[in-house]
């Protein structure tokens, strides 16, 4: 296990359904996030990483498990743990907690691409010393 973010969310009002509990496609949302805060607490953004790097952190994929349902005013915390490093994209586990209960699980793989996103690239040698 390498880097792990943390960061604390109180569901509201408006991310529920019909049937009170959290809409399964705002779990989408917490974990983009989830990987936003992971750039966060190194200083860094989705625009300043193309400043700096010249290249983009592009989403390929992402599966989720539910596993409880979630409700108004529930206190969570998302984790977003980076689980591999390959050659140009990353792996991150993702979990959204409710105390010691685990309310999803989700395994994301980020792409590094150019800025066209038309091809992935290397992976910058300080996000890795960064992350690793």
């Amino acid at each position: 296990m390498l880097y792990v973010s943390r960061t604390r969310h109180r569901v509201r009002s408006y991310e529920l359904d019909a049937y009170g509990h959290v809409n399964n496609a705002v779990y989408m949302q917490w974990l983009e996030h989830g990987r936003s805060r992971l750039l966060q607490d190194k200083g860094f953004d989705y625009n300043n990483i193309e400043e700096r790097w010249g290249v983009r952190f592009v989403t390929a994929s992402t599966k989720i498990d539910f596993h409880i349902g979630l409700h108004l005013d529930d206190d969570l915390e998302f984790t977003t743990t980076i689980a591999r490093i390959g050659t140009t994209s990353v792996t991150l586990d993702q979990r959204i907690g409710r105390g010691d209960e685990v309310a999803a699980s989700c395994q994301t793989v980020i792409v590094f691409t150019d800025p066209s996103m038309t091809a992935a690239v290397p992976i910058p040698e300080e996000f890795k010393e960064l992350y690793a």
